[in-house]
């Protein structure tokens, strides 16, 4: 059992789950086994269940699975074990390793069967324990497993990871308590609501304006569909990209053609009357399809190549560049500020930078010092310093205060082991992974208002080249893959990066919007994470805007002689997401005001 006073910071019930799957896309792929734990917030397991899964389809790798065929013969199908899934989820947070795949393919099997998705808040264990800063050289369930002393007996099969992730739950929750960490929880948007968004190729025709009612249709032109339909929404994107349109998530005024069947109630609808745009069902729609007029070529600098680029790094270690933060005094100390002005704790996370040492927005097991300015008492987080027996360090000097000596902390000692780049502002460095993942985390404050990080896809101009390479909440993923945002935790965004389909010319810009009436001086700093795709910390850095200011960039990636850089950049203006994204040449609408 966990310590009553870990169940009573967290007292919400918990359903860990896991899956094993035929692959891995959920909108695609189909559950062929599933395990699930209830477990209550004192750690004490309630229930458990597990049973294989008819998929109705190969079960896909069984080389790491090992469910072969004949072990799902006489399996149920989803739809038959439905109702015992979903009554284990209800009013529970789900918790996984890696829990957006588990979450996102057990929403998808609910949908095809018919259901409404009984659980709305997840926790990832994963995540959960890269912001404990963990030191492990990655954060892989076997990895963490040995980081806790949890003995796996069968890895990759359901009911021996959901043993096995009830024991790391249990660690993890003790250690938030610890460190006085709020969990993070998400809340991502209901399946049901959203149709699936299939992959797709960028168009390789030019857009040549928008349709004329009674007029065919033209390669290029720009199609979006709102509302049910009646055949498959992905086999429909999929036609009509294979006749040359292109198709999109949004209406603006460059929309060609809105496709429904009826219901324009909703927010496409409203935009596309507004903007004038052509509106057909999605009859009128198909019987187009065998007339469509041919287009203008693009050239190949203007398509998004989603082929490797001609110039690719060594994926060997990165030599850092020269505005990484030279070692110093302070090399492998990490430092927590508590209490004082913004512009005040900002002076100390500078000063700390400048002789070698990091920053740290949250207390993680890696923190080695504190500097506790004015009202730090006020901070909930200052007994867990105190109870960590970390460092206290002068404001103004940096120096141990009184007979503060150097932390006798175990874990956080244990960071001397990581090599990892600490970038101030401009700081650059090279990256040896095409995919990786920069996590931005801040202390989320509910007078501020909520944080929405964006990315931006830019051609040489410094422009996007169309409205999809504006990747927000209402538009998270690029059509290439090649940016993923994942923005369902309050005080967390994470963008997931295939730098593989980045043209040599082209960069990405992450950048943070303060949406309410708050500004980086309530807010404070940000911190980044650049993990590679197993989790291990690549880079990190700590960027503070003016008190003022309440839109910051936070980082840009490109390709610089051959190799993949990325580059913390901390700028901020005194403009919200809005006038932020008009620079970058977007065509507003009123879903990102």
């Amino acid at each position: 059992m966990l310590p009553n006073g870990v169940a009573n910071t967290y007292d919400r019930p918990y359903a860990l789950v896991d899956v094993e799957t035929t692959g891995l896309t959920a909108s695609r792929d189909r559950v062929v086994q599933i395990a699930i734990a209830q477990m209550e917030p004192n750690g004490v397991v309630t229930d458990q269940w597990s049973t294989l899964i008819d998929p109705e389809r190969d079960p896909g790798p069984v080389e790491i699975h090992g469910i072969t065929r004949a072990r799902l013969r006489g399996a149920p199908r989803y739809a038959d074990v439905a109702p015992r899934i979903h009554e284990m989820l209800s009013r529970r947070v789900v918790v996984a390793h890696n829990a957006r795949f588990d979450w996102d393919f057990l929403a998808h099997e609910a949908h095809r069967a018919g259901h409404r998705f009984p659980a709305d808040t997840r926790l990832c264990t994963c995540q959960l324990s890269q912001r404990f800063d963990l030191p492990v050289a990655d954060f892989r369930l076997a990895s963490l497993c040995d980081y806790w002393g949890i003995k796996q007996h069968r890895a990759h099969d359901a009911e021996d990871d959901v043993r096995a992730l009830v024991e790391l739950t249990r660690h993890s929750l003790a250690l938030a308590h610890r460190l006085g960490l709020p969990l993070p929880y998400a809340r991502p948007r209901p399946l049901g609501g959203y149709p699936p968004v299939a992959p797709r190729t960028p168009c390789m025709w030019r857009y040549p304006g928008r349709h004329v009612p009674g007029q065919p249709l033209r390669q290029g032109m720009t199609v979006v569909f709102t509302g049910q339909t009646h055949r498959d929404r992905a086999m429909l994107i999929e036609t009509a990209t294979r006749c040359g349109l292109d198709v999109m998530n949004s209406v603006s005024s460059r929309t060609s053609v809105l496709v429904s069947n009826g219901e324009l109630g909703t927010r496409k609808g409203d935009l596309a009357l507004k903007h004038g745009t052509s509106l057909m069902t999605e009859e009128q729609f198909m019987g187009l399809l065998d007339s469509v007029e041919p287009g203008d070529p693009r050239t190949m600098a203007q398509v998004v190549v989603q082929t490797m680029p001609d110039a690719v790094p060594v994926l060997s270690p990165p030599r850092p560049r020269a505005k990484v933060a030279a070692p110093g005094r302070f090399s492998r100390r990490r430092v927590i500020i508590l209490g004082g002005s913004h512009d005040e704790a900002a002076d100390v996370r500078t000063r700390v930078q400048e002789v070698g040492g990091t920053c740290a927005v949250n207390l993680t097991v890696t923190v080695t010092d504190f500097v506790a300015l004015a009202d730090a008492e006020k901070d909930a987080r200052i007994s867990k310093v105190k109870d960590r027996a970390l460092t206290e360090l002068d404001p103004v000097t940096l120096e141990p205060v009184g007979a503060s000596q150097p932390s006798a902390n175990d874990e956080a000692q244990q960071l001397d082991s990581v090599d990892v780049v600490s970038l101030p502002r401009g700081g650059v460095t090279d990256i040896a992974h095409l995919d990786f993942t920069v996590i931005a985390t801040w202390v989320a404050a509910e007078a501020v208002g909520e944080v929405d990080v964006v990315a931006f896809v830019s051609d040489p101009t410094g422009s996007v080249a169309r409205d999809e390479d504006f990747c927000f909440y209402n538009q998270p993923t690029h059509p290439t893959g090649l940016v993923d945002l994942d923005l369902a935790t309050p005080d967390q965004a994470s963008v997931d990066v295939r730098a593989g389909t980045l043209p040599i010319d082209s960069r990405i810009t992450l950048a943070a919007a303060i949406d309410g009436d708050g500004t980086f001086g309530d807010l404070g700093a940000i911190e980044l994470s650049v993990r590679s795709s197993e989790g291990s910390l690549l880079a990190r850095a700590t960027l503070d805007a003016a008190a003022d200011e309440t839109s910051m960039l936070l980082a840009e990636v490109y390709w610089r002689s051959g190799a993949l850089r990325f580059r913390a950049i901390g700028q901020g203006y005194q403009r919200r997401l809005a006038g932020l994204a008009v620079g970058y040449g977007v065509d507003i609408e009123e879903d990102v005001e």
